[in-house]
């Protein structure tokens, strides 16, 4: 389990630092510091390696993001808290999101991996499910409400980590008031 977790890491930050097209089995062993025949134990190839870590590093951003939520607390403290466990998730998984970032428009990414992904997603989507059947939540798909918390969230934390970036010190309060602003009804 040791060696999986290592050829994990070193894929993602073999990716992320000089990208899919420039990493071979070999690197990826070397980083990992395993044999490159190790890799093979776990993964048939290049692209069966990376659709899977792909997939594993998806799941375990969604897990996090759906951390602590349940029935019993508001739409909004449910919103509230998937925004909170993204933000946190991005701030201490930072390689893990940058890597999903970059791989998530790769053509190697197959609509069937999204449907085991999207397990991981089943709280996050019944507490926004809730509010729209409540009436808390715009009419809207759940996904798209998702997304409007989601997405802006995670492009305004990419922006705020480049060195010139306009954007340094954000207040993820605020950014999630004008995401709620957007979803409520």
């Amino acid at each position: 389990e040791n060696k999986k977790d290592a050829i994990f890491s070193a894929t993602i930050r073999m990716i992320n630092e000089v990208g899919y097209a420039n990493v071979s089995m070999s690197k990826i062993a070397k980083v990992a510091g395993v044999s490159a025949s190790t890799l093979y134990t776990y993964y048939e190839n290049k692209e069966d390696m990376f659709r899977k870590v792909y997939v594993e590093a998806k799941k375990l951003m969604l897990s996090a993001g759906s951390k602590g939520i349940n029935e019993s607390e508001t739409v909004k403290q449910s919103a509230k808290r998937f925004c909170s466990n993204v933000i946190k998730f991005l701030q201490e998984e930072k390689e893990y999101f940058l890597f999903i970032d970059q791989s998530s428009s790769s053509p190697l990414i197959s609509e069937a991996m999204y449907e085991d992904i999207n397990v991981q997603n089943q709280k996050i989507f019944l507490a926004f499910e809730r509010g729209v059947k409540e009436g808390v939540l715009k009419n809207a798909p759940v996904d798209l409400l998702i997304g409007f918390c989601f997405y802006p969230i995670t492009q305004i934390y990419k922006e705020s980590c480049h060195p010139q970036a306009l954007t340094k010190d954000i207040d993820y309060e605020l950014v999630f008031n004008m995401c709620w602003d957007a979803i409520k009804k």
